[in-house]
């Protein structure tokens, strides 16, 4: 081939490669849409701690569509039933556009109040394991919003990150060894967690129950495994003997608050309680750590360390119960629902992806909530750095990470780890069901921790779920 004819191949292939680079970039520009209606388009959500960031985003798609919008904050209980009666009256009064955690969606379907998702690369946008959440009779019919999950938090200053327990048989060897010194004087519980909380507790069994296939909508799927149940609910019932927490008085407001105090070394957490532990650190709410400490070495050498934590505590993976019995935890995903019976339906449909993806950035300074969406990593004028900061974009980022080979406990972005976590989590089922489970869950448990026959009381569980399915 002759100069003059790679030139002209190369500059064709460089006329190319702009060509794709400019259609990738429109694919993720967010698609403009022109909004024509003629009633108010009225959101209706019912979790207080997002109202803040529900009014500033209506009124910005107000102000950016040029179209009334109005968000409402109303009563959870009967929600989907008053949906359904204020959209079937013979003036539409109902919402056009609702936030509903992914167990309803069954409900909202059955009752003709959800409007297919149609999104090409829904996937693309949001996580798998989001669309997953609300995809029902394998349509998504809904658009993934936040999310919660359980993680386990320890302080930093109390574990060396070689000690990070990879089970809680390591944290019961670390409580046999525990010593308290002028760095630990404040500690007064090793391991605490809200055991009359169902989603903390979750784990003890999530590893051998199936709550309806990966969509959470197959009857078939339910299933729980009760021998390996049970030998986890005698385990369960055995910490008891070594923590006793008091499943009566305790509360996540009073476990969050003794680990911001330095109280206490390792516990599971939510996302709320994360939430109200960075708010902590930001406000200053923390006690004073001594800024070094004397080791002593095998030889019997002294030497002096320096201390500086920060942040002071470190997210981890839920931990197996022991070398032989995994664990596995709880999400819930809240999506964006359009009511098919608005008569502005393009429009809802705009409102859910601005509410879900444009504005999805500011979700957790405002709310305490972990956004659903994933970032568009490499966009121009975006550093590595404010990538890692971003609140977007969890698995984007996890999968540049793993690429790089960082670990995710050495970003400085523990949201990340919460997100790997809520990847491995099980799924709130959608299945109307199993819709009061988690009543009848949170009793066994709580009967359980107190002394009562784990294989019994799980065993009558396992039945009255049968019954309600069949």
């Amino acid at each position: 081939m002759t100069k003059k004819y790679q030139r002209i191949l190369a500059v064709l292939l460089v006329l190319l490669f702009g060509a794709q680079m400019v259609h990738m970039g429109l694919q993720n520009k967010p698609e403009e849409v022109e909004i024509v209606v003629e009633d108010p388009l009225l959101i209706w959500y019912t979790d207080p701690d997002i109202q803040t960031y529900m009014e500033e985003a209506a009124a910005q798609i107000a102000a950016r569509y040029k179209v009334d919008v109005r968000a409402e904050l109303v009563s959870e209980v009967d929600y989907i039933e008053h949906i359904s009666e204020r959209s079937v009256a013979e003036e539409m009064t109902g919402p056009d556009v609702y936030v509903a955690s992914s167990a309803l969606l069954e409900k909202a379907v059955l009752a003709g109040l959800a409007a297919p998702v149609t999104d090409r690369d829904l996937t693309g946008t949001y996580s798998e394991k989001a669309v997953h959440a609300v995809t029902y009779d394998n349509d998504p019919v809904a658009w993934p919003f936040y999310i919660e999950t359980c993680v386990m938090l320890y302080n930093r200053y109390y574990v060396e990150p070689e000690e990070v327990p990879s089970d809680i048989e390591d944290i019961l060897t670390y409580a046999e060894n525990f010593e308290s010194d002028d760095l630990t004087s404040r500690v007064e519980n090793i391991f605490k967690w809200n055991v009359a909380d169902v989603i903390d507790n979750y784990m003890f069994m999530g590893a051998y129950t199936d709550l309806g296939g990966p969509d959470g909508d197959d009857k078939s799927q339910v299933s729980m495994d009760l021998e390996q149940i049970t030998e986890c609910m005698n385990y369960y019932q055995s910490l008891n003997e070594f923590f006793a927490i008091d499943a009566d008085t305790v509360t996540s407001e009073e476990v969050i608050q003794g680990f911001i105090d330095g109280k206490t070394v390792f516990t599971i957490v939510n996302v709320p309680m994360l939430a109200e532990l960075d708010r902590a650190v930001r406000e200053g709410r923390i006690p004073e750590y001594p800024t070094e400490r004397t080791a002593v070495g095998e030889d019997g050498e002294e030497t002096v360390e320096s201390l500086n934590y920060e942040p002071f505590y470190q997210v981890a993976q839920l931990p197996a119960l022991t070398d032989s019995l995994d664990s596995r935890g709880l999400s819930v995903t809240n999506g964006v629902v359009v009511n098919p019976y608005s008569s502005n339906v393009e429009a809802a449909k705009a409102c859910a992806r601005y509410l879900t993806q444009e504005q999805a950035g500011k979700l957790y300074e405002q709310t305490g909530k972990l956004t659903a969406c994933k970032s568009r990593l490499g966009e121009e004028g975006s550093t590595e750095e404010e990538e890692e900061r971003s609140f977007l974009g969890y698995e984007s980022l996890y999968e540049k990470l793993l690429g790089s080979g960082k670990s995710t406990s050495k970003t400085g972005n523990e949201h990340l780890i919460v997100y790997e976590a809520y990847e491995k989590a099980a799924e709130v089922p959608k299945i109307m069901e199993l819709s009061n489970m988690w009543l009848q869950l949170e009793v066994v448990l709580a009967d359980i921790w107190r002394g009562q026959d784990a294989g019994e009381e799980m065993t009558s569980f396992s039945e009255l779920l049968k019954e309600q399915l069949d």
